[in-house]
């Protein structure tokens, strides 16, 4: 409840939906090994490194640490809201696109741990 009039919060979760449809539309199903040097430099790299940063930081907060968790995960949405301007998910090169999806698959599960955003009911 607290979080949930912050800025950040229903902007966030419609990018969870975005995520989830973009799988979904890809029929992608996580299978995909990841690669770190396929990332392009800025908002890819920056999104990868924080949301990292703070799915590991998420294994040493106290059990009932719930709103901590999601303030942590609404800070990513400056970095989300760039990503989803400056990059392209569905490129040519298979390779990069693949990794990306996978990128996004591992983003959505890290975090759905927490609470799945993509089901929060926002007013857009």
């Amino acid at each position: 409840q607290l979080i949930r009039p912050t800025e950040d919060f229903e902007p966030l979760a419609i990018s969870f939906k975005r995520i989830k449809n973009i799988l979904r539309q890809a029929e992608f199903t996580g299978a995909a090994p990841f690669d770190e040097s396929l990332l392009e430099p800025g908002p890819e790299s920056d999104l990868f490194r924080r949301s990292r940063e703070i799915s590991q930081k998420f294994g040493g907060l106290l059990k009932g640490d719930y709103e901590s968790r999601l303030i942590e995960i609404a800070s990513l949405r400056p970095l989300v809201d760039e990503y989803f301007i400056k990059i392209l998910v569905n490129v040519q090169d298979e390779n990069v696109r693949r990794n990306r999806l996978q990128f996004l698959y591992t983003f959505l599960r890290d975090f759905s741990t927490i609470a799945d955003f993509s089901e929060i009911v926002t007013n857009s």
